[in-house]
């Protein structure tokens, strides 16, 4: 009996070597080919402004140094909110901050570290224009059209409070212009550029195609939102839908990703307010007209 175990056991070894088997029956890793032992990122550091983007790439090496050809590569980062990668290692930057982004094969990782800066602001100036030109000028027909909403009056007296607040409406990828002469009732308009006067202004409005919310009530201490404004628009502001808009909405203020009902955002001087439609961008920055 021993004998032709013997005998099975030189049998199998005569056919490894005829079939030219590399270490046949061995205690080896199982399934053969080269296995992950470093993951290299390049470059390791990168700065940039927020908008801007990188192409990383990762080399990954067995445990005796060997670059391993066409190895799967997981992408990950560190703040999903300030920048996404691609299962390719394109990074998109999207806020200022420091991310940490993470090639990780065969249960390896490897790092490198980005940096985003923000973008320099964009001036603005009374009559301008932010964005394409999409929505007719004023309020619609569900908007403001003389009677109060959401208890807000278009009043004729002296403002208690002046305040101005910055919305940019972005649907993928592409910014809207936010119409003229919301809130402004019978608007006087020059140029189809600015709405200089009404017989009532209400106490959200918006004189040009900016992006400028002005917040001008006759009675101090009122708290106003974003969905108020929308209101006074007569435009539609949800999780899902932007003034027609429809798709994921996504939200910035003051250059910091907003979770939760973009209505019940309250508006505060020199606040700059981003809606994101579809596809996420860098949110842009804007700096206020002189006197603003």
């Amino acid at each position: 009996m021993h004998k032709n175990v013997r005998s099975v056991a030189r049998g199998v070894a005569a056919a490894c070597t005829a079939l030219g088997v590399v270490a046949c029956g061995s205690s080896g890793p199982t399934g053969g080919g080269q296995h992950a032992a470093t993951v290299t990122v390049n470059p390791p550091t990168t700065s940039l402004v927020a908008g801007d983007s990188v192409a990383l790439t990762a080399t990954v090496k067995d445990a005796q140094g060997n670059t391993i050809s066409n190895p799967t590569i997981t992408w990950s980062a560190s703040d999903t909110n300030a920048v996404s990668v691609s299962g390719s290692g394109v990074v998109n930057t999207l806020l200022a901050a420091t991310d940490t982004i993470t090639a990780t094969s065969g249960g390896v990782s490897g790092t490198a570290v980005v940096t985003v800066q923000a973008p320099t602001p964009i001036p603005m100036h009374e009559g301008g224009l932010v964005g394409a030109v999409t929505f007719p000028n004023g309020s619609t027909a569900s908007g403001a059209q003389g009677d109060p909403v959401d208890t807000i009056p278009c009043a004729t007296g002296a403002d208690a409070e002046h305040f101005h607040v910055h919305v940019s409406l972005i649907v993928n990828g592409q910014q809207l212009a936010l119409p003229l002469g919301v809130g402004i009732q019978s608007a006087v308009v020059v140029g189809d550029s600015l709405a200089i006067a009404g017989t009532c202004f209400y106490w959200l409005h918006s004189h040009d195609r900016t992006g400028i919310i002005h917040v001008e009530p006759t009675v101090a201490g009122h708290t106003f939102t974003l969905g108020e404004y929308f209101d006074v628009w007569g435009e539609p502001l949800t999780s899902s839908s932007v003034a027609g808009n429809q798709g994921d909405v996504t939200v910035y203020v003051d250059g910091t990703r907003y979770v939760g009902d973009p209505r019940a955002i309250v508006l505060a001087a020199h606040q700059q307010i981003t809606l994101e439609v579809g596809t996420r961008v860098a949110p842009p920055v804007y700096q206020f007209p002189p006197d603003y």
